[in-house]
């Protein structure tokens, strides 16, 4: 199973590697959204676990224009924090299409209990 992570934060992106690695999936990495959107044309990952704020894009467009390719992507969204609205970045990043939801800093068991819930659906 491949999956891609998005995240601006180069230690969030090792951290989340080394641990799905460990656990037997292929990792795909970009550093915002606009290359993340191209690895996802090219390498149709099976999961797709992305930051919410990041330069260039962001995750709630980023998010967008994944369901406009594939709306059946499955997608965790991730974010230590910031709202706008009154809503937080994650309940709209689920309010647009993320089918889960991180809250940094998560625990190893969070990162594989919500991957693994996923992929099993």
């Amino acid at each position: 199973m491949k999956i891609l992570i998005i995240d601006d934060d180069e230690l969030i992106r090792m951290t989340c590697r080394n641990i799905l690695k460990k656990e037997g999936y292929s990792v795909l990495e970009a550093e915002n959204g606009n290359s993340g959107l191209e690895v996802f044309k090219k390498e149709k990952p099976d999961l797709v676990i992305t930051d919410m704020l990041m330069p260039d894009k962001e995750g709630l467009e980023t998010i967008s224009d994944i369901r406009a390719i594939n709306p059946k992507a499955k997608i965790i969204a991730m974010s230590g924090g910031g709202s706008t609205h009154n809503m937080s970045f994650l309940q709209l990043a689920q309010k647009i299409g993320a089918d889960r939801v991180l809250k940094k800093p998560f625990k190893p068991t969070e990162l594989l209990m919500t991957v693994k819930g996923l992929l099993n659906t």
